[in-house]
């Protein structure tokens, strides 16, 4: 068998177990080889935690070697090396079967060329999620305990401080320090947070993690009352709490820092909206065509007037220049959007082409692969070609996986069918609002934005908004 040799470590387990992936990989080659399996290659995440697949880039290609039909086998040192989640490993174990691959492991001796040994890999699957679950929940109540204590439990330190990792303690640099005064003292003279981290690039002065300075690295030190000799444990979640450090030397006098946190609470009167208002009805659907990103509104007051700006974020983190905008030009291009549009008809350059028809295009074409096989198994036992055992096994795992199929298939039309009634409703709307767009109030926007408006792709040239494409 073409086989894959799959091996994963995060530095804890390699500490602690000796699960090394030389180790791995020394035992499974000898395995294969016991076997006689040929060995295609190796595919290691060192250093990764199992808890899901999205991070892991070794098991992606595997996953992308298995669907091309380069690998029919994979070989593994234990369950929990493959993952550590239930919900990961059916969609490993079902993406495997459909592409005629089995999965060794040498610990467990799991085979899931059969019914049994799939049921017992997924009963493993369940205890080493249960693991992983409890081990977190320890060190989670580790961390909160030894903060209770006022200790400091982030090694990797934060700017003004040096973790000194055999001492576990946390000291003061003194260069670092220097600027996390001029950052406070630069913000209660009116410097904007965008602004502190474009001076600190012009000065050239390093972050702590070698990353660049932006909006959010300018908050996070704004806002953390370690630097008045203070730690904090599980920011933004309920049971979040600041206590006492323990033998941390403070950088900022309290006065300074309060004084800081007071103005960022008034700052915060101008704030940036988290959902759409009858004042913002284009805030949900707005995207950059420069960057990617969704759009944020601020709302601001001058001589008792209300005015609605809507920016990029990308903004706030240096990523994207693209300039703000005020709501009534959005609100003017997309009324010049809806004058050129021709007629709402069903056209690919003003609704998205369903994703749900290629799905049931692909699944009825596998139903129908399967339906043949099923049919050509029954003649080979018809012709006595192989035994009744071999029939009824082969027989199974078709009509098991056509089971599946068929109800995905039926999911999935299910959500078609309901997309081309939406698409209906969306045509009849669009064109009675075309022509009564300016009779509706603010609110009536809004309710039609957010039920039938996926998306607004538009930029700024010089003074005007332009957008790109409007998806329904």
């Amino acid at each position: 068998m073409k086989t894959a040799i799959y091996c994963r470590v995060s530095t804890e387990e390699q500490a602690r177990d000796g699960f090394s992936i030389h180790a791995q990989k020394d035992k499974l080659t000898k395995y294969a080889e016991a076997n006689d399996w040929e060995i295609v290659d190796y595919y290691i995440d060192d250093g990764i935690s199992g808890k899901n697949l999205i991070d892991r880039p070794e098991v992606s290609r595997l996953i992308e070697d298995v669907k091309k039909g380069r690998v029919n086998n994979v070989l593994i040192y234990k369950l929990d090396r493959l993952t550590r989640s239930v919900k990961d490993l059916i969609y490993l174990i079902e993406t495997f079967n459909s592409n005629n691959c089995t999965f060794n492991s040498q610990t467990e001796k799991i085979d899931t060329s059969n019914a049994v040994g799939r049921m017992f890999v997924k009963i493993m699957g369940i205890f080493a999620e249960f693991e992983r679950e409890n081990l977190i929940e320890r060190v989670t109540f580790g961390y909160e305990q030894k903060t209770r204590e006022g200790n400091y439990t982030n090694c990797n330190g934060v700017f003004g401080y040096d973790y000194i990792v055999g001492k576990k303690k946390l000291v003061v640099n003194e260069f670092e320090a220097i600027y996390v005064k001029k950052i406070y003292k630069w913000y209660l003279d009116g410097i904007t947070m965008i602004k502190i981290a474009e001076k600190l690039k012009e000065l050239k002065v390093p972050t702590k993690r070698g990353g660049k300075w932006n909006q959010s690295t300018i908050l996070s030190i704004l806002t953390n009352p370690l630097y008045i000799g203070n730690v904090r444990y599980g920011i933004g979640k309920r049971n979040n709490f600041e206590v006492k450090g323990k033998d941390i030397t403070p950088i900022l006098d309290k006065e300074l820092f309060l004084d800081v946190s007071n103005l960022l609470t008034k700052r915060k009167k101008n704030h940036e909206k988290k959902s759409s208002s009858d004042d913002t009805y284009y805030f949900k659907v707005l995207r950059c065509s420069n960057c990617g990103n969704k759009y944020y509104a601020k709302e601001q007051f001058q001589n008792s007037k209300k005015y609605v700006t809507y920016y990029c974020n990308g903004r706030k983190n240096n990523t994207c220049k693209m300039p703000g905008f005020s709501h009534k030009k959005i609100e003017e291009a997309f009324l010049n959007y809806l004058n050129k549009v021709r007629n709402f008809e069903y056209d690919s350059e003003i609704f998205q082409e369903e994703k749900e028809y290629l799905d049931i295009m692909r699944l009825k074409n596998s139903i129908e692969k399967l339906e043949i096989k099923r049919c050509k198994i029954t003649e080979l036992f018809s012709f006595n070609k192989i035994d009744f055992e071999t029939y009824q096994e082969i027989k199974g795992n078709i009509e098991s996986n056509l089971i599946c199929l068929g109800n995905e298939l039926s999911s999935i039309q299910k959500k078609y069918d309901n997309s081309l009634s939406n698409r209906n409703d969306i045509e009849k709307i669009v064109v009675s609002l075309k022509n009564n767009y300016l009779n509706l109030n603010n609110n009536e926007k809004k309710i039609f934005l957010e039920r039938f408006v996926k998306e607004i792709v538009v930029r700024k040239i010089d003074e005007n908004v332009v957008i790109d494409t409007v998806l329904f």
